[in-house]
């Protein structure tokens, strides 16, 4: 009887433990929810042609994912990039001028915890624009309160966006080149990463496509490719965008034929390289050997010669 009531004893205890760790679990949980935290929905939109004299109507949504309500105001800003990494600015040029043809339905508002607001906008072309890309960024600020925000979008103190890709039509000009496509030689350590630079020389964006095929030295049949799902990313008019592209589960040690194809528009670079995984502590190793070897056959030489003397 004394076993099962110490078992009991046990068991009250184990109970009592995983309630008290699923509650604290939940405190913590809890408390990871910011008091503020502002998102919008989606966080890009490409509306397509716009017709010279004609509008468009959109929207998109307003959202608290933290746990206090919370005043906001919209506005429109240009969106535009500051160097082939895609840092993002502010800087006015002829391809955001965009900004001065957006109205919202409202350019305030309140939203509750897990709540939003859809807000509408409208685009108004002016009858007399030139054609090609045209590039905004629609912002959500919080008005009145202090920290940051982690929504999806564009970020920063208190303030996402939305980023609004569009083109106006007439004679757009498609045409771009691949600057730069590299595949290493010879890596420490993994990942087996591929780089290239794509240039849109046209005045409308355009998506540029990156495919990583990884083979085995001998054979054809591939150890790694996202060819059925590529990289994609979207390039402004007139500017250069740096991208890497990763094989993320590579060994490391080995030898493998590695294939990068870059395409933007109608051109395509296609470079390939025979890639050599190696440790540096492996490298040391086989150097190592090699001068053991070498030092044993100088010796074993030099032994020869003196027995024949």
């Amino acid at each position: 009887m004394k076993i099962f009531q110490q078992l009991k004893y046990v068991l009250v205890a184990i109970f009592a433990s995983a309630t008290m760790a699923l509650v604290g679990s939940s405190a913590v949980s809890a408390a990871d929810v910011p008091e503020y935290r502002l998102q919008v929905s989606p966080a890009r939109e490409d509306i397509g042609d716009l017709k010279p004299g004609e509008s468009y109507t959109g929207t998109f949504k307003v959202q608290n994912t933290g746990s206090k309500a919370f005043d906001f105001k919209v506005s429109v800003t240009p969106y535009s990039v500051a160097d082939q990494y895609y840092s993002t600015n502010e800087a006015s040029n002829q391809y955001t001028d965009i900004v001065n043809w957006v109205k919202f339905s409202q350019e305030s508002g309140h939203v509750d915890p897990n709540g939003e607001v859809e807000i509408t906008y409208t685009v108004t072309v002016p009858a007399d624009v030139p054609a090609g890309g045209q590039y905004a960024l629609l912002t959500a600020e919080l008005v009145n309160q202090s920290g940051s925000t982690d929504g999806s979008g564009l970020t920063t103190i208190n303030r996402v966006g939305m980023i609004l890709y569009s083109n106006v039509q007439g004679n757009t000009r498609k045409t771009g080149s691949i600057i730069e496509n590299k595949v290493p030689s010879f890596l420490f350590n993994p990942p087996v990463s591929a780089t290239s630079i794509v240039e849109n020389t046209g005045n409308t964006h355009t998506n540029a496509k990156y495919v990583l095929q990884v083979y085995p030295l001998f054979g054809d049949e591939e150890v790694y490719t996202n060819e059925e799902n590529p990289t994609t990313l979207t390039i402004l008019p007139e500017t250069q965008r740096f991208n890497t592209i990763t094989w993320p589960n590579a060994p490391h040690l080995g030898i493998f034929r590695v294939k990068q194809t870059v395409t933007i528009f109608d051109k395509t670079s296609v470079t390939e390289k025979v890639v050599f995984l190696c440790p540096i502590w492996f490298l040391f190793i086989v150097l190592a050997l090699i001068f053991c070897a070498i030092f044993w056959i100088v010796t074993r030489i030099r032994a020869r010669k003196q027995d024949r003397r």
